[in-house]
């Protein structure tokens, strides 16, 4: 899915969303959050169910409830992981036109960072930045993700169930040692999301140095809008 919390690695999930110095998209958002039910159902009996590596699933239920965190109301949902084999808490909402979430960079579920995952109403060109900075190992880090709508309207096929009006959405990281100049490839995360049903498959390939790597794909494989 989004699978926008799988715990690849701390440094991997704020790589998926962040840069220093010059202030992204997630750093300019208005005072309010609306509803997010445009990108996906917020409504309690809503699901999604994902399979992914290693023979791990998880599911993401939509609550129905709201959710204050950092000043915004946000759509609560929960992730069960298989993979962790716990319950995650998920906050999504809509902010100036763009679709956002929260992620959390520690585990703890206080120190949380606002994302863009996506434009309203998206188009081919369509572009977005995240900034941030992260502290691994003692170590702070600039971290940057440019993100862009690469394709709509598409018919594709995920575990065997085909979907209509679909766009890829391709984010580039990169990240750099706090105060050096440059910034270097981390590798792209690929996601896939179908109008009326939300994100259906993402791809991570994440390459860090000589220090870290890994490769990770998740797909929807069955999902239940409510009424």
């Amino acid at each position: 899915m989004i699978n926008f919390t799988k715990s690849i690695a701390v440094i991997t999930i704020a790589g998926l969303l962040f840069v220093g110095c010059k202030k992204g998209d997630n750093e300019k958002l208005g005072d309010t959050n609306e509803q997010v039910s445009s990108f996906m159902s917020t409504k309690q009996g809503s699901w999604w169910l994902y399979h992914g590596k290693s023979n791990t699933f998880s599911l993401r239920e939509a609550t129905g409830k709201d959710s204050m965190k950092m000043g915004l109301s946000y759509n609560y949902y929960t992730l069960n992981d298989t993979f962790l084999n716990t319950t995650i808490p998920e906050y999504f909402g809509k902010n100036n036109g763009m679709f956002i979430m929260l992620v959390d960079l520690d585990g703890s579920q206080t120190n949380y960072m606002n994302v863009v995952v996506c434009k309203e109403n998206a188009k081919v060109g369509d572009t977005w930045q995240n900034t941030g900075d992260i502290t691994y190992s003692g170590i702070k880090f600039d971290l940057l993700t440019e993100g862009e709508v690469i394709a709509t309207g598409e018919t594709i096929t995920v575990a065997g169930k085909e979907y209509k009006d679909v766009a890829t959405l391709k984010s580039k990281l990169k990240g750099k040692i706090h105060l050096t100049p440059t910034y270097v490839n981390c590798g792209d995360v690929t996601m896939w999301y179908a109008k009326d049903v939300g994100i259906i498959k993402s791809n991570f390939d994440i390459s860090i140095s000589s220090f870290y790597s890994n490769k990770y794909q998740d797909s929807l494989i069955d999902y239940h809008i409510a009424p």
